[in-house]
């Protein structure tokens, strides 16, 4: 449905303004240069959304590999600065499990993001097997030779050229209309056609890059959940690592869909739910950091 699509757009435009607000913010806690990254984020992202959109809905072209694309590729590099950014200056001290339930989640991340895109190795296992057996078919078939048959020449009929009485005669058809598709609601423009066709044969880098992208966001955000567990400013981090999380399902879930991806799915609102999350975590930074700030100053 377009309406969630629009519903997403503005919900990481929200996380984006209320992320560079932090930037702003002489304040701020966790660093300037961290929202600023997490802002620039949360605009490319909503900026690949749109040509997504674009691309698929409004002018019908593949959307497999589209410019949305270049635009989350971006989205993902910024959030990973950013989190890098937050996490490395903080003294963590990990304990064995700590490290353990790390490993675990990125272990776990790993394997369903390959399995997802790229499928189970069993198939190949199956196929190993089918030269045996056509080998063994061809043995079979030269051993047995074919019985002797008659041949038996039937008449061909020869269909006439002319129509019969009361047939209908169809109107040849073009060869503009045969190669005309209309699938968008608007006719793409001419860049965007020839962008689409260079673009085809980057369709497996891409997804590799999502799958690394995914990957990595997901152990940085495990990694953010023990590093800011406990303490005054925990719990805005807290839910920048569940938005790392549902981003990482809503991906999940489209790489499960595949082809079969409908624009409006349930799984979708949980790209709604990141961007949510990036704004909650912002605004409940913002909002900590000032009353840090006046208490300094009261006790001063």
């Amino acid at each position: 449905m377009v309406s969630i699509t629009f519903l997403e757009i503005f919900a990481f435009l929200l996380a984006s303004y209320l992320c560079i607000r932090n930037s702003g913010s002489s304040q701020i806690i966790s660093g300037r240069t961290v929202w600023l990254a997490l802002g620039l984020a949360m605009l490319a992202y909503a900026a690949g959304n749109v040509f997504f959109f674009l691309w698929g809905t409004v002018w019908g072209l593949d959307p497999s590999v589209s410019l949305g694309d270049g635009f989350y590729f971006i989205s993902y590099i910024a959030m990973a600065i950013g989190m890098l950014l937050a996490a490395l200056p903080r003294r963590i001290d990990l304990t064995i499990p700590q490290w353990i339930m790390i490993f675990a989640i990125g272990s776990v991340g790993v394997i369903l993001a390959c399995v997802l895109n790229y499928g189970l190795p069993s198939a190949s296992a199956q196929l190993g097997a089918q030269p045996a057996i056509a080998a063994e078919y061809d043995v079979i078939s030269q051993a047995a030779p074919p019985a002797e048959t008659e041949s038996v020449v039937e008449p061909i009929e020869v269909p006439s050229s002319e129509p019969a009485e009361g047939e209908a005669i169809a109107a040849p058809v073009s060869e503009d209309a045969a190669e005309e598709v209309v699938a968008g609601l608007l006719p793409a423009p001419a860049w965007a056609q020839s962008l689409d066709t260079a673009l085809e044969k980057f369709s497996d880098p891409v997804v590799l890059m999502y799958v690394i992208a995914d990957c990595f966001l997901v152990v940085i955000a495990a990694a953010l959940l023990v590093a800011f567990w406990g303490g005054r400013f925990s719990q805005s981090w807290k839910l920048i690592a569940i938005a790392t999380f549902c981003l990482y399902i809503a991906d999940m879930a489209f790489a499960a869909s595949g082809d079969n991806y409908t624009e409006g799915a349930l799984w979708e609102v949980f790209w709604t739910f990141s961007a949510l999350f990036f704004a909650a975590g912002a605004a409940i930074e913002y909002n900590v950091s000032k009353r840090s700030r006046r208490g300094s100053r009261r006790r001063a």
